[in-house]
C-alpha cells in the first residue's frame, strides 16, 4: 500500500467530537500512526513536542482528501482548523491573487487559533491533496502547552511577513515605475493639442468674413473631452505617486453643479466596449442644489457604476441615473436591468475583489465606497433581485 493511501485512512474522532472526551484505546493501525509521526517529526513545530503530545496529537487528528481544484475554506470563514499538508500542494490566494502554494510538511491556517479572527484567505488544492486536522482543542492542548512550539510558530509568523514585505515592496516599486512611465508617455498629447488648435483656427476661417466649417462644434468637444481626460489622467497619475512616495496630497473640494458632471461622464465613456449600442438615460427626480466634492473623484465612482451596469446590460437595452434632491444631500441611483446579483455574491460587493468580469479585478467598487464614504462622508450602497437588475446608488451631503 502506498503512502498516500494509508494516510488517506481515517486516523481518529470528527473534528464534530469533542477533543476532550474520555480517551479510549486508539483505533489507529500502527502503520499509519508511526508513518504520520516520522512526517511530523521533520516538521520545525512538531520537532520539539514531547513524544506523548506528538503521540496523541496524531491519534486525535483527522485526514482531509481534497481533489484538484477543491476549495478548503474560503477567505472570512470562523472555522478554528490549522492543517499539515501531508502530500500535494496547496493555493492560499485572495480574490484572484495567488498569495502563496504550500507543499508537503508546510502547514496554514493557524493564525485563527491566535487571533479569533476570520480567515484572511481561501485555501485551495492544486492537485491530489491529503491533509492532517488539527482544531482549537488539540492545539490548546499539545501544542500551546510547549514553549518551543510557540516560538517555532513565531519564527514562521515572521519569515512569512518578511516574504510578504519583500513582495509587496517589489510590487510598489513595479507600479510606482509604470506610473511614472504612463505620464511620460501623456506627454505625446502636447503636439497633438497644438495640431487640433491649428485645426480649430482653420475650421472658423482665416478671414473675417469666412464662416465656422460644418462640424466645427463636434471637433470642440471632442478636443474638450480629450483635455478633461487627460487632465484627469495627470491628476490621478501625480495621486498614486504621491501615495508610494508617502506625500500628503491636499484633497481639493468644490462647490459644484453634479449633472453637468454626469452629462460630461455619460458623453467621456459612451465609446467603452460595454456601452455600445447601449443608452444612458437621466432621469431628475428633483434638481439637487450645488455640492462640495472632489470632481475627479466623482467622476470615477460615476464611470465604474456606468460601466458595470453596462456590462449587464443587453445589446439596444437602457440604463437609467436617477438624480434626487434629498433636503440634506442628493442621492444618484445608477439602474440596470440585468440578471441581478445572487444572494451568495452579495456579502462580497462592495467589501472584497469580487468580480464577474473575465477581464475585471473587482478594485473599481472598492475604490467607490473609498470615495464616498471615506473621503465625501456619504453613503454607497445597492438594491437587487435575480432577474430583475441592479441598481446602485450613493448620497453627498451638502455640508461636507
Amino acid at each position: 500500500m502506498t503512502e498516500e493511501k494509508i494516510l488517506e485512512k481515517k486516523t481518529g474522532p470528527s473534528p464534530s467530537e469533542p477533543s476532550d472526551q474520555k480517551e479510549s484505546p486508539s483505533s489507529v493501525s500502527p502503520e499509519v500512526l508511526l508513518l504520520k509521526t516520522e512526517l511530523l517529526k521533520k516538521i520545525d513545530l512538531f520537532k520539539s513536542l514531547p513524544a506523548h503530545n506528538l503521540r496523541r496529537l496524531v491519534e486525535k487528528s483527522r485526514n482531509i482528501l481534497l481533489e484538484k481544484g477543491e476549495v478548503l475554506f474560503e477567505e472570512g470563514s470562523l472555522e478554528k482548523i490549522m492543517y499539515i499538508i501531508l502530500s500535494g500542494q496547496i493555493s492560499i490566494y485572495k480574490g484572484i491573487k495567488n498569495i502563496a502554494v504550500l507543499e508537503q510538511g508546510e502547514y496554514f491556517g493557524e493564525i485563527i487559533l491566535i487571533d479569533d479572527l476570520p480567515r484572511s484567505a481561501s485555501a485551495k488544492a492544486i492537485n491530489k491533496v491529503l491533509l492532517m486536522e488539527i482544531d482549537d482543542n488539540m492545539f490548546q492542548e499539545y501544542i500551546a502547552t510547549s514553549s518551543n512550539a510557540l516560538f517555532e510558530m513565531m519564527r514562521v509568523f515572521t519569515h512569512r511577513l518578511r516574504n510578504d514585505l519583500e513582495t509587496m515592496t517589489s510590487d510598489m516599486y513595479k507600479l510606482s515605475n509604470f506610473t511614472h512611465d504612463m505620464g511620460n508617455c501623456l506627454i505625446s498629447l502636447g503636439a497633438a493639442e497644438v495640431h487640433l488648435a491649428e485645426l480649430i483656427h482653420a475650421l472658423q476661417g482665416t478671414q473675417e468674413a469666412h464662416k465656422k466649417r460644418k462640424g466645427m462644434d463636434k471637433v470642440q468637444r471632442s478636443i474638450k473631452t480629450m483635455l478633461s481626460v487627460r487632465n484627469n489622467l495627470v491628476t490621478m497619475i501625480d495621486q498614486s505617486l504621491a501615495c508610494v512616495k508617502k506625500t500628503r496630497a491636499q484633497y481639493v473640494k468644490a462647490k459644484l453643479e453634479v449633472l453637468p458632471l454626469i452629462e460630461e461622464t455619460i458623453e467621456e465613456i459612451s465609446c467603452h466596449r460595454h456601452l455600445k449600442n447601449k443608452s444612458v438615460k437621466i432621469n431628475v427626480e428633483s434638481p439637487p442644489k450645488k455640492c462640495l466634492f472632489n470632481y475627479l473623484d466623482i467622476k470615477r465612482v460615476l464611470q465604474n457604476l456606468i460601466i458595470n451596469a453596462g456590462y449587464v446590460t443587453e445589446q439596444n437595452g437602457a440604463i437609467t441615473i436617477h438624480v434626487k434632491d434629498l433636503k440634506n444631500m442628493f442621492e444618484i441611483r445608477v439602474q440596470d436591468w440585468g440578471s441581478g446579483i445572487p444572494e451568495d455574491i452579495k456579502p462580497l460587493i462592495l467589501k472584497e475583489s469580487y468580480t464577474s468580469k473575465e477581464d475585471g479585478n473587482g478594485f473599481g467598487l472598492m475604490s467607490c465606497r473609498e470615495i464616498i464614504e471615506d473621503h465625501h462622508q456619504g453613503k454607497i450602497g445597492f438594491e437587487s433581485k435575480v432577474g430583475k437588475g441592479s441598481t446602485f446608488y450613493f448620497t453627498l451631503p451638502y455640508e461636507g
